[in-house]
């Protein structure tokens, strides 16, 4: 594999339902487009759950889409690692991922930092890739990246949020990328950092936590695997323009 980004990273986890092998298939390809191959240890897949019922959370997806994340956080912590990369199984990388500059890494691969989002949905700013500092709320959380530093406040976090009453003002269960910015909210010091420009998106696909879309619950039989299809070309050619 070449000195990208993604080489710093001791490990890197997709979170995936093990009934979604048609997303199973489509990261595994992404993965091998960077040059990563799916070994089971730096690189491997984590068994998303799906609840029999919501909770307190929005939905049955957004719940097991919490406990999905906070479970490789904590095998994440258990291992020692010190440099994750959380993916979940939409993500699709832009053609600027194999070109991210090698100081991109470079930062990452030292201390001073807690959470950095290669991929977000954030406008692109001006100037060449680089790091940039956030303090934004951030929405999505198919490629981030935690260090390992942070790990023990953030699962700290997020194991509370699951012991309140919903709608808690520290938190409650809740969607997983707001309970991130709820944590970064509260503490300032955690630094967050973003990249000028995205460096993946999520490849169109039905969704297992806001369910059937317009697509699936209107399109002829077999017409919106299709459709998401050239809307993923599509995003890919815009992002390489």
């Amino acid at each position: 594999m070449n000195g990208s980004l993604l080489a710093v990273f001791d490990r890197i986890c997709i979170i995936n339902l093990p009934e979604r092998t048609d997303r199973r298939r489509a990261v595994t390809r992404e993965l091998a487009n960077q040059g990563l191959a799916v070994d089971g240890q730096r690189v491997r897949f984590t068994a998303a759950t799906r609840p029999a019922e919501a909770g307190d959370f929005p939905s049955i997806g957004a719940r097991g889409c919490f406990m999905s994340h906070l479970q490789t956080l904590q095998q994440a912590q258990q291992d020692g690692v010190q440099r994750l990369l959380v993916l979940e199984d939409d993500v699709m990388f832009g053609h600027a991922m194999a070109r991210a500059a090698l100081s991109l890494g470079e930062v990452i691969s030292v201390p001073g930092w807690h959470l950095a989002y290669p991929g977000h949905c954030l406008d692109a700013q001006p100037g060449p890739l680089r790091w940039l500092r956030s303090d934004e709320p951030l929405v999505c959380a198919h490629c981030y990246a935690v260090s390992g530093a942070a790990l023990p406040l953030l699962i700290k976090h997020l194991q509370a949020c699951l012991e309140r009453r919903s709608g808690h003002p520290l938190g409650s269960p809740m969607h997983y990328d707001g309970a991130l910015s709820l944590l970064r909210q509260q503490r300032p010091d955690l630094v967050t950092l973003v990249a000028s420009r995205s460096l993946a998106g999520q490849r169109s696909s039905r969704s297992d936590i806001i369910g059937p879309s317009w697509l699936d619950r209107w399109s002829l039989p077999g017409m919106a695997p299709l459709a998401r299809g050239l809307r993923n070309q599509w995003r890919r050619l815009a992002d390489s323009l």
